[in-house]
């Protein structure tokens, strides 16, 4: 007889997010805690965003109950989360993946971390009309990264975002940190929640914020083997003050 897959109820979950259905069933117990009311200085994320992040931590916990032996690599990640955030995308906006920051940065601007040929993961841009032609309006820069990367390839992504945000202040400057059956404990705590405040970056005079954290795991006590994306932000100056995030 043939084993179920433990995450099986959470491929309803994940097509449920592709449908964009607003009411959707958890099948799955998560350490999320209830919605709170924000306060008027709290940011409130996009939903394709937060069902983005979501769904692909949901979507690792189904496909590691079929493949267990083999971990997911981080190119495999950055699709899914591509089809994810594409699936919730209003028709106001348009996400483009590996896009060179030669691109959208001068060469004369460009800061010195950023390299001729640097791409960046994502980019979620507004469609809007200038002098009556159609043009996009970047608004977030997203990086994608494993937990279980080097912690100086993590670095070196939150250096370059802070560089950007620098001469770019008007974009959000976004790093998803993906973890596969592990707390990511730079950004989490023991207890499977975001690790508040400001963390320095180092090498740089930017910051970030861990905003929220989504998870997916079997059983709610079960946090050490959970899978979690993390919604980290970067600033450029650690001496700005930022309004304070959303707890999660």
């Amino acid at each position: 007889m043939t084993a179920k897959p433990r995450y099986s109820r959470a491929l309803l979950y994940y097509r449920a997010i592709n449908q964009n259905r607003r009411t959707i069933t958890m099948a799955i117990r998560t350490a999320e805690k209830p919605k709170r009311l924000l306060g008027p200085k709290r940011k409130r994320q996009p939903d394709w965003l937060t069902k983005g992040l979501q769904g692909v931590a949901f979507w690792i916990g189904h496909r590691q109950s079929l493949y267990s032996g083999y971990p997911l690599t981080e190119a495999a990640i950055v699709t899914e989360v591509c089809n994810l955030i594409q699936a919730n995308l209003g028709d106001g906006y348009r996400l483009r993946c590996e896009v060179p920051f030669s691109k959208f940065i001068d060469e004369d601007v460009r800061p010195s971390l950023v390299t001729e040929r640097a791409r960046v993961d994502l980019i979620v841009a507004e469609r809007v009309t200038r002098d009556g032609k159609k043009a996009l309006k970047i608004k977030y820069l997203i990086e994608v990264k494993r937990a279980s990367a080097p912690k100086g390839q993590i670095d070196a992504d939150l250096r370059r975002l802070a560089a950007v945000k620098k001469i770019k202040p008007h974009y959000r400057a976004l790093l998803f940190v993906i973890s596969e059956g592990t707390i990511p404990t730079r950004f989490v705590t023991k207890r499977g929640m975001s690790l508040l405040g400001k963390k320095e970056i180092p090498d740089s005079d930017g910051f970030y914020r861990v905003l929220k954290t989504f998870k997916a795991a079997r059983f709610f006590s079960k946090r050490d083997t959970a899978h979690y994306a993390c919604l980290v932000e970067v600033f450029a100056n650690r001496h700005t003050e930022e309004p304070p995030p959303a707890r999660g």
